[in-house]
């Protein structure tokens, strides 16, 4: 049988999905698998590296029911970014459970390294926050037995989720990354397109355990493994963070072109072109891909608290059964009647960035119930892509008319109107919202002559629903009044 498919693997916060998509752009088999998270202090939070393989290995035996591995032309690979594994070169045993990019853990460490603040955001877009790699990596140093010593014997790697499953899906036979993810690890100069031997000089952190970074759409090594599934070697032939997957598939291939992903986190994303737009203050200017060696970038906004503070409600608070019945509250009311919640449970991402800030539910009064709080939980996802695409249409002087939706929450339709309304922005949400896993499938096609070139990518995008703003500007501005005090109410909390 010829191949006559794509295969996306995409590890998540939350769970991994595995898609194999054909000619035509359709999904003809998937498979999901959720994924453990554990939180064993406030403000920690890790995952089993084995589970991740684990979970890798379940969806590809349910896709094994549907589809045969030698119909499967190549592999594309996707992932949650910034989280941290270091395992044994020999053994492929973890040292310590995989640190994620929603642990503030290391942030005491960022502040050690305060002096490094200007060099780190020259060289690598980013700002030195508890939210990328090296800081992770110093952490494991610091207090995980023999992990220096180790690391530095060159008896262990390093990579985000991406290089450990690359590494798995080879037998160990490759540990490599590409460009998009080495970016988000604050030790990768996004100028050269090289590890950046002063910064890895000054976190003390030896080369040897990184690995090899290539194009986004190169070769990254040959699955077998499971050898259950891959009856023969599948080349891996397209590696993307989560957001910059997102944003390609989105086919967002133009300079000015944007999308945003609703999820567990919020991620709004700009491509840049040839350009590092550094201007607007509070939001990252780093790698969307390099392709066929050239180098595409992207300025983008991620927001800690999105999808999660729905799910907290739910499960912690047990102010709704489901997220359904949260969204039936919040519509029940005509507004929130002047209450903000500031969802900043372990601080505030783009554009402010204060580690210190914290959640809270301001201006409530008796007459407030429940319905109430709903609507100013949702209006909080959209008040936090307001705040990204302000910093973004200010600072870069991009106005940003339409944004490409995708993600879990964009099938919200009250929550989608709500964005478009505060934002003052046509919403384009995509039939398939699972855009991450849709752009390591693109891409992989596209390298490996699947598909003839980007256009052709293009028009397998197919638009479900466009949401347009209908909210009076008056009553925008009042509300957007309110969100900003409680932000500023929440700063410095923990300090």
């Amino acid at each position: 049988m010829s191949s006559d498919l794509v295969m996306a693997i995409d590890i998540g916060s939350t769970g991994t999905k595995v898609i194999c998509v054909d000619a035509s752009g359709s999904i003809v088999a998937s498979a999901n698998t959720p994924i453990d998270s554990f939180s064993p202090r406030d403000g920690w939070v890790e995952h089993d590296p084995i589970q991740l393989w684990d979970s890798v290995v379940n969806c590809l035996g349910e896709i094994r029911n549907d589809v045969s591995s030698s119909r499967v032309a190549a592999v594309g690979i996707t992932n949650q970014r910034e989280t941290t594994v270091i395992w044994d070169r020999k053994t492929g045993s973890p040292v310590y459970n995989a640190i994620s990019w929603q642990c503030k853990r290391s942030a005491d460490i960022c502040r050690r390294y305060a002096h490094l603040e200007a060099e780190i955001e020259k060289k690598t877009g980013s700002l030195l926050d508890a939210y990328y790699s090296a800081t992770k990596i110093v952490w494991l140093f610091e207090n995980v037995a023999d992990v220096r010593e180790r690391a530095l014997k060159g008896e262990l790697l390093f990579g985000t989720v991406d290089s450990w499953i690359i590494w798995k899906l080879t037998n160990g036979a490759s540990h490599k990354t590409d460009s998009s993810n080495a970016s988000r690890t604050l030790l990768f100069n996004i100028i050269t397109n090289q590890w950046d031997d002063a910064l890895l000089k000054e976190f003390d952190i030896p080369e040897k355990i990184l690995p090899a970074v290539g194009d986004s759409d190169s070769l990254f090594g040959e699955a077998v493994a499971p050898a259950e599934f891959f009856v023969k070697p599948i080349p891996i032939m397209s590696c993307l963070g989560d957001q910059q997957s997102a944003l390609f598939g989105q086919t967002c291939f133009e300079e000015k072109e944007a999308k945003c992903t609703f999820g567990t986190c919020l991620n709004l994303g700009i491509n840049t072109g040839k350009i590092i737009r550094s201007e607007a203050r509070g939001l990252t200017p780093t790698i969307a891909w390099r392709t066929g060696g050239e180098m595409t970038y992207k300025v983008e906004g991620g927001v800690y608290v999105a999808g999660s503070l729905l799910n907290w409600l739910v499960k912690k608070a047990r102010l709704a059964s489901s997220v359904s019945e949260l969204t039936d509250l919040a519509q029940s009311v005509d507004s929130a009647e002047g209450i903000a919640f500031v969802p900043a449970f372990v601080g505030l991402a783009a554009p402010h960035w204060d580690m210190t800030a914290r959640g809270i539910l301001a201006g409530l009064s008796f007459n407030h119930d429940v319905a109430h709080i709903s609507r100013a939980a949702l209006e909080s996802v959209a008040f936090q892509t307001y705040d990204v695409l302000r910093t973004a249409r200010e600072g870069l002087g991009i106005s940003v008319q339409k944004l490409n939706v995708d993600g879990g929450m964009a099938k919200n339709d009250f929550l989608m109107q709500l964005v478009s309304d505060i934002c003052s922005c046509s919403l384009d949400r995509a039939e398939y919202l699972e855009s991450t896993s849709m752009g390591a499938a693109y891409l992989a096609g596209v390298s490996t002559g699947f598909w003839k070139d980007y256009s052709e990518v293009k028009r397998l995008r197919k638009t479900e629903r466009v949401f347009e703003p209908q909210l009076s500007e008056s009553r925008r501005e009042n509300m957007i009044s309110v969100w900003n005090r409680a932000v500023e109410r929440s700063k410095g909390w923990s300090q």
